[in-house]
């Protein structure tokens, strides 16, 4: 079945009390979600390919996480992180550590409300070593243009997203933004390999002339959702890795995204072989089943902080959010869902290939079970992502729509869960070249 909406109940802006997060959106009621498919309250099914916010790992509806959660609700549903741990807590962040590189063994995991939270926590830890390790000037994040780290005012600070700024920039800190590595539409118009990686000479280039106020660089290993999800050539990172060492400031990958093993391997950063000194993790650490982050800090890191971090959240270190975190974990190692994605790669680009042949289509990439659709620009003879994603809708299709840059097309972001069956991924590949025209 299709994704109209004749017969089934709506809702919009000023009829309901809801302040919705589109205002001009008329929503459908999702009243069931399985796998990867979402059914509406008419019987409406819809195939996921983008798990919602690029955020669904192990699958919709997962009934191992539910009774996690539920269980973890019985026992001890709430308690404060500066007064108590709990057993979810401690096992969660040890289940962590263990899936990630060698090089984390010995770092430490902060739990946080979402992604977003992760992000600024991260960004107060870079801040608070540089304090404790007698550097107080230093109070600047480098970060990459586009990019994205999240929606409250520390993290847009440092997100190279000027649609999303521009009406909060009086109340944003300026931060040093530079080319991110987006190859397909490089922001200094050059071409890969020819451009020796230009892009990390600007990260140089920036810590050279305010070295002496930067406290970290942080990047994207695997570019976010404002970048449509592509991976940057290797070399990239380690050359950021080298010019941070060199300056001595801290390296932080947002992994919000491309972590636990949406791009067939754990860490995104694991295909350049660097391990950050910061990484931040969320959306497929919870799975969607709740709001979750975490921060991952190498003991270097938080030993120069100790004692006293001064930073927190009412609901960090949450206890159902742990127990969540805990399962999510457990499947993705019991059920091999990082090497899955790796798997699948091929079985998915097979399924993107007919795109190369819509007109509206300028071009498309995939890494693991993350892909991204480049869109031409009206003025091309292009759609934009929302009609594209609307499209998709009428097709049973979820996508993900993202503006692109000014005066260059939008994008699409898939990012199905780690469970989809190669059935569904050709599937998704048939209604994404109909909804692509």
């Amino acid at each position: 079945m299709n994704g109209s909406s004749e017969g089934a109940a709506t809702f919009r802006y000023p009829d309901s009390p809801v302040f919705y997060r589109d205002l001009e959106r008329t929503y459908r009621l999702a009243k069931r979600a399985a796998g990867a498919w979402i059914e509406g309250d008419d019987g409406t099914r819809w195939l996921d390919a983008c798990g919602g916010a690029l955020t669904i790992s192990v699958g919709h509806g997962r009934p191992e996480v539910v009774r996690a959660a539920t269980d973890q609700l019985e026992d001890v549903a709430y308690v404060h992180g500066a007064q108590f741990t709990t057993e979810a807590m401690e096992e969660a962040a040890a289940m962590l550590i263990a899936a990630l590189p060698p090089a984390y063994r010995d770092a430490k995991v902060y739990l946080t409300p979402g992604g977003a939270e992760a992000v600024e926590t991260a960004i107060k830890l870079a801040r608070a070593h540089a304090v404790a390790t007698g550097r107080p000037q230093r109070r600047k994040i480098v970060s990459q243009r586009p990019g994205y780290h999240g929606n409250t005012l520390g993290a847009l600070a440092v997100s190279g997203r000027d649609a999303l700024r521009a009406p909060y920039l009086p109340l944003l800190t300026e931060m040093p933004l530079v080319a991110a590595p987006w190859c397909p539409r490089c922001p200094l118009k050059l071409r890969y390999p020819e451009c020796e990686v230009a892009c990390a000479r600007e990260v140089v280039q920036a810590l050279e002339e305010v070295s002496g106020d930067v406290a970290a660089v942080l990047v994207e290993p695997v570019l976010g959702a404002s970048a449509g999800g592509f991976a940057p050539p290797e070399d990239y990172l380690r050359s950021v890795r080298r010019a941070t060492d060199g300056h001595g400031v801290l390296l932080i990958a947002d992994e919000v995204l491309s972590g636990c093993g949406r791009t067939g391997r754990f860490l995104a950063s694991e295909y350049a072989g660097v391990e950050a000194d910061i990484v931040v993790l969320g959306k497929g650490l919870t799975s969607g089943f709740v709001p979750g982050g975490a921060v991952v800090a190498r003991r270097e890191v938080v030993e120069a902080v100790a004692p006293d971090f001064r930073h927190g959240f009412t609901f960090s270190h949450h206890p159902v959010v742990a127990a969540v975190i805990r399962e999510v974990l457990r499947l993705i190692r019991d059920e091999g869902l990082v090497g899955r994605a790796a798997s699948l790669e091929d079985a998915f680009r097979t399924a993107l290939e007919p795109l190369g042949r819509a007109p509206a289509v300028e071009g498309w990439w995939a890494r693991g079970l993350l892909a991204g659709i480049a869109l031409h620009p009206a003025s091309a003879g292009g759609i934009s992502a929302r009609q594209f994603a609307a499209s998709a809708w009428e097709r049973g299709l979820l996508v993900y729509p993202v503006g692109g840059p000014e005066g260059q097309g939008d994008l699409v972001v898939l990012a199905p869960p780690l469970t989809v069956s190669s059935e569904e991924i050709a599937e998704i590949g048939s209604r994404l070249a109909a909804a692509a025209g």
